[in-house]
C-alpha cells in the first residue's frame, strides 16, 4: 500500500471523523475554522478509500447542529448588542442583515445562511437574542444543516470519487474534492449576494420615492 493510501485511510479513520465533528461544533459559534473543508477531505477520503459517505454525513449533521444550538444559547444569554459596533464592521453588517432578514423571513434565512461563514453565526446568535421559540428554530436548523453538509458530503463523494477513478491518486483525489467544494461555496456565497443586493434595490429605491 502506498503512502497516498495510508493517508487517504487514516482521513476517513474514526479519529478524522472525531476531528470532523469537533470543528463543526466550534465553526457553528466561531465562524473561522474550516469545518466543511473538513467535511469535503472527509468524504473524498472515505470515497476513494471504498468507507462510507453515509457515515461522515450522519456524524457531520448532528455535530453542525450542535454548533448552531450553541450560537443560538449564546444569543440568548448575551445578546447582539456588543458586536453592532463601527469599530467591527463586517460583525456589525451581518447582524443587522440578520435581523432584519429574521424579521421578514425566518425560514428562508436560517436555512441558506448556513452557508455563509460569518451570517450563519449572526443568524443562529440573533434568532436567540431575538427570542425565537427554540420549538421553531430547532426544526429550521434541523433543515439547515441537513442541506449543508448533504451538499459538501454529496461533492466530495461525487468529485472525489471521479478523479479517483481517472487519476488513480487518492491525495490529488482529496485535492480535487476539497478545491471544488470550497469553489462551489465562494459561488453559492456570490449568488446569495447577488440575490440580496437585487431583493435590497427595490426596497431603496421605495424609499428614495417616499
Amino acid at each position: 500500500m502506498d503512502f497516498g493510501h495510508l493517508i487517504t485511510l487514516a482521513a476517513a479513520s474514526p479519529w478524522a471523523l472525531a476531528l470532523v465533528a469537533l470543528f463543526l461544533v466550534i465553526d457553528g459559534f466561531f465562524p473561522f475554522v474550516p469545518g466543511e473543508t473538513l467535511v469535503v477531505a472527509t468524504a473524498a477520503a472515505a470515497a476513494a478509500a471504498g468507507g462510507s459517505v453515509w457515515l461522515v454525513l450522519a456524524v457531520a449533521v448532528p455535530a453542525a447542529l450542535a454548533g448552531d444550538l450553541i450560537a443560538y444559547h449564546l444569543g440568548r444569554r448575551l445578546g447582539v448588542e456588543r458586536w453592532i459596533t463601527p469599530k467591527r464592521p463586517r460583525l456589525a453588517r451581518a447582524f443587522r442583515f440578520a435581523q432584519r432578514r429574521l424579521d421578514s423571513s425566518p425560514a428562508s434565512i436560517l436555512i441558506t445562511a448556513k452557508f455563509l461563514p460569518v451570517v450563519r453565526v449572526a443568524v443562529s446568535m440573533t434568532a436567540g437574542a431575538g427570542r425565537m421559540p427554540l420549538r421553531r428554530y430547532f426544526p429550521l436548523a434541523v433543515a439547515s444543516v441537513t442541506i449543508y453538509t448533504a451538499f459538501h458530503v454529496a461533492i466530495a463523494a461525487l468529485v472525489g470519487s471521479a478523479a479517483f477513478a481517472l487519476l488513480g491518486n487518492p491525495l490529488v483525489a482529496m485535492g480535487i474534492a476539497i478545491a471544488f467544494g470550497v469553489l462551489s461555496g465562494v459561488l453559492l456565497d456570490l449568488i446569495v449576494k447577488a440575490v440580496r443586493a437585487r431583493f435590497r434595490r427595490p426596497a431603496a429605491v421605495a424609499a428614495v420615492a417616499a
